[in-house]
């Protein structure tokens, strides 16, 4: 009896001693994973990092490197919210996803059948586009990347206004001028078909079926999945938030300084702030990093065959139904696995969500500034250390 109650005691042990050392091993990889981003942050110049990993359904990194201001130098909070510029495209079809499930609209609902009037004014070639082909770039829409287009169709339309017009009202006559332009090259030939404007019109599908706006739409969207979300930049919730920051020489300024908080001097150019709010359903959303992951990980329960939010079928739908890039998501294949990404910026924060279901896995990364390069290293750290 002895015998036994000291072997049982001994393995008691044991298992204490190994879930230590596992623990003390995890947080070590933590411990050197913060070291090295924010060793980036200070080598690519960015004010703040903000980073996590979720695998399992067990959050297993997070943290917020780096200062909300780079004057202030006031830091950044883990709670703190960034901008997620066009990864709001993913949420978009989320919502699809959600009045699909609802039985309010199809994936394959043209487009024209809701807008019947705009008909007889638009261009022959977008007659069938559908919900799906809007939100996975094949709608031959125009790319909305050249902004003096854009401010040139903007103030066009308001010209002829006449009273106060709703930014839902305006994203109408936006599409409906852009639906007169001559269309892109079908997607399998057209070396750049990504266009934000195409999430504009699948917006006002969706506001259609629903007898809601987009923006109260994803408000309750986010209350029913306590994700928080906030539209428009995090200052616009609270000033204490943190703040974009701009490099003079990508927006091509003469200021002589290498890095700059946005101040509210951009917001008095009326047609920058006006293409923010009608660019909304493609690239305005800002959201807190263990909020972000939550959102992920539905989606690769999702794949697993679990109904939550959405249904299983709806996952699938959203991430697979097209090669390449497939409603809201880019879909690419990295050293064999499946990867669903994407990257999001309004030039003054930039984003980057992954999801790896092989690995069960999913990436999020914000910073509040612009750089290319600097985000590509981090994302390949993290995805390095977690690797197995």
């Amino acid at each position: 009896m002895i015998k036994n109650k000291l072997t049982i005691c001994f393995l008691f042990f044991w298992g204490v001693l190994i879930c230590s050392c596992s623990q003390n091993g995890k947080n070590e990889i933590k411990t050197q994973l913060d070291f090295k981003i924010d060793s980036m942050r200070v080598a690519f110049d960015f004010p703040a990092i903000a980073y996590g990993v979720i695998r399992n359904d067990s959050i297993i990194a997070l943290n917020v490197l780096g200062f909300r201001d780079i004057e202030t130098k006031d830091k950044a909070k883990k709670s703190d919210y960034f901008h997620i510029g066009s990864n709001t495209k993913s949420f978009t079809a989320f919502l699809a996803g959600s009045l699909v499930d609802k039985g309010l609209i199809n994936w394959d609902t043209k487009f024209f059948t809701l807008f019947p009037e705009l008909k007889t004014q638009s261009n022959s070639a977008y007659f069938d586009i559908t919900l799906e082909q809007l939100l996975s770039h094949r709608a031959r829409l125009i790319n909305f990347r050249d902004k003096a287009e854009v401010f040139g169709i903007i103030s066009k339309y308001e010209s002829t206004l006449k009273g106060k017009v709703s930014i839902s009202e305006k994203r109408y006559l936006l599409i409906k001028e852009i639906l007169q332009k001559e269309p892109l090259p079908i997607y399998s030939e057209c070396s750049d078909c990504y266009s934000n404007a195409g999430f504009i019109a699948a917006g006002l599908m969706l506001e259609k079926v629903a007898s809601k706006t987009w923006e109260a739409l994803m408000m309750e969207l986010s209350d029913n999945l306590n994700f928080d979300l906030q539209i428009g930049v995090p200052v616009d919730y609270d000033s204490r938030q943190p703040k974009g920051h701009i490099n003079p020489k990508y927006w091509n300024l003469d200021i002589n300084k290498d890095l700059i908080p946005i101040s509210d001097q951009l917001r008095m150019y009326h047609n920058f702030n006006q293409l923010g709010l009608l660019t909304t359903p493609s690239g305005n959303i800002s959201i807190q990093t263990e909020k972000f992951l939550k959102y992920l990980n539905l989606h690769i329960k999702g794949l697993q065959g679990e109904d939550n939010y959405l249904k299983s079928e709806t996952y699938r739908h959203i991430l697979t139904t097209y090669p390449k890039y497939s409603n809201g998501w880019w879909v690419d294949k990295i050293d064999g696995n499946t990867e669903y990404a994407h990257r999001g910026s309004n030039g003054t924060f930039y984003s980057f969500a992954g999801i790896f279901p092989e690995r069960n896995m999913g990436i999020v990364v914000m910073i509040n500034t612009y750089s290319e390069n600097g985000l590509t290293e981090i994302i390949r750290e993290i995805n390095e250390t977690y690797k197995y």
